[in-house]
């Protein structure tokens, strides 16, 4: 369970990889949104839960920026709306009102079809902490020197390779917009364990070039969050940055 007020202190960075051409991530922390950006030093902020607060990462989906414009429109939404949120069922209907507007956005503009995004994050309030996603980023709870993921990944399960690295794809089967059939059903828990309590928020740029034992130790032996968040991301990029990068990394005291 949370706890009433407190903070929580955000380490985050969002990068555009080193072979796509822009960022189409995007990264919410409470009212602070960052989007399009080429970080390549993490920053930190401090927010009070005297209102809920809301952390999370987007990953945009499509081509000519229809996936910059999906991930931004989706922070900027989670931004304005996350001091109202209360529960799984408020997170969930957010996320619905926010897949359709991406959905409408993209009939109104036929250059933007199929344009999308996904999301991994927590809200954090006086009543507990929840995660949510949708897609393939991912929320991981760091217990201790261990990393534990929350969110659920709406991708094919592959079996691992020969060298027992996880074997990835660029397919999802559900995004916020995007082309995928049928409606979107966000995946919303409440995360039990006792405050103080830090989460590790990525887009799949750092999931699936960077396995999570490497992670745990990065961020073990790492001296402060800003050294793990940029150990992490400098590994992502050394094993070939393919795709955006964001990570956020948010302990809750």
């Amino acid at each position: 369970m949370g706890v009433a007020g407190g903070e929580v202190i955000v380490t985050a960075l969002t990068h555009r990889g080193a072979i796509r051409p822009a960022n189409e991530d995007a990264v919410v922390m409470g009212a602070l949104t960052v989007a399009s950006a080429n970080m390549t030093s993490p920053v930190r902020c401090v927010l009070p839960v005297s209102e809920p607060v809301i952390l999370a990462v987007a990953d945009g989906i499509g081509g000519q920026a229809a996936g910059e414009i999906a991930s931004e429109h989706a922070v900027h939404r989670m931004a304005e709306m996350g001091p109202r949120l209360n529960g799984p069922e408020e997170i969930a209907q957010l996320l619905s009102n926010i897949d359709e507007e991406i959905k409408d956005h993209a009939l109104q503009h036929t250059e933007f079809s199929g344009m999308g995004t996904t999301v991994a994050g927590v809200l954090l309030n006086s009543d507990g902490n929840f995660w949510f996603n949708v897609g393939d980023s991912r929320t991981y709870r760091l217990e201790g020197r261990r990393l534990r993921q929350l969110s659920e990944d709406d991708s094919p399960a592959l079996p691992p390779s020969e060298d027992g690295r996880p074997v990835t794809t660029n397919f999802i089967t559900q995004s916020l917009g995007g082309s995928s059939g049928g409606s979107m059903v966000p995946h919303v828990g409440r995360d039990d364990a006792a405050d103080p309590s830090a989460w590790l928020m990525c887009s799949d740029g750092l999931s699936d070039l960077v396995i999570p034992e490497e992670m745990e130790r990065m961020i073990a032996e790492a001296g402060s969050d800003e050294a793990a968040v940029h150990a992490l991301w400098q590994a992502a990029m050394e094993a070939g940055g393919k795709d955006n990068i964001s990570i956020l990394l948010a302990r809750r005291v």
